[in-house]
């Protein structure tokens, strides 16, 4: 098994976002923030780090499911988007803008294996087999999450929730050394998203049966 893992660990950062700049050779803390308001529905979220300078920020595309992730300088890195119409279905996330097969880099879905957890898979593009469980694991509790590599137990980062009292849930996110930053926050952003649109769902079913 671990030889998988090891696959995936080699193959991993290059495959997943073009830019070699977000795999450094430290652990890396972020806060994930999100930022949506009634003006600017939609910057969707901010990510910073320990000196509370932007990293990444989120935004949403105008009549679109479409979630951007953006460098600093606003550059589109990646595109993430729900499959269809299911927000907590299958996530793809593709490089830059495009939403183009070809620039498809890996899909974030629930195992096939039905888990009570809050779990899913991460698929890259490149891996073809149907059979495969996933090159990357995501185990997501209400307050904590935690990204392993393939089927492994390796830890690749971990985030956990601090809820304040009226104000935004901030995620810490901590990031182990090597690993691409900008694909786990697209994974956390993801997870965030699916948290809201079963919100939303749940808020619509109470407005039905009012």
């Amino acid at each position: 098994m671990t030889e998988y893992g090891q696959t995936a660990r080699h193959v991993a950062p290059a495959e997943l976002v073009v830019a070699r700049q977000f795999t450094v050779p430290y652990a890396i803390n972020l806060t994930l923030t999100s930022t949506g308001g009634l003006f600017t529905p939609n910057d969707l979220y901010k990510v910073k780090d320990t000196n509370g300078d932007v990293v990444f920020m989120v935004k949403g595309v105008f009549f679109s499911n479409r979630r951007l992730l953006l460098d600093t300088a606003g550059n589109p890195l990646l595109t993430m988007k729900p499959k269809a119409f299911s927000w907590h279905g299958t996530w793809r996330v593709f490089r830059g803008e495009s939403t183009s097969p070809n620039d498809l880099l890996f899909s974030v879905r629930k195992p096939k294996v039905f888990q009570w957890k809050d779990n899913f898979d991460v698929v890259l593009a490149t891996n073809t087999d149907e059979a495969s469980p996933g090159d990357f694991k995501i185990i997501s509790r209400s307050k904590k999450c935690t990204i392993c590599i393939g089927q492994t137990d390796e830890i690749m980062a971990q985030m956990h929730r601090e809820t304040a009292f009226f104000a935004r849930d901030k995620l810490e996110i901590t990031v182990n050394p090597n690993e691409d930053f900008a694909f786990i926050v697209s994974l956390i952003v993801i997870l965030e998203e699916i948290k809201a649109s079963r919100r939303r769902q749940q808020q619509q079913h109470h407005h039905h049966h009012g």
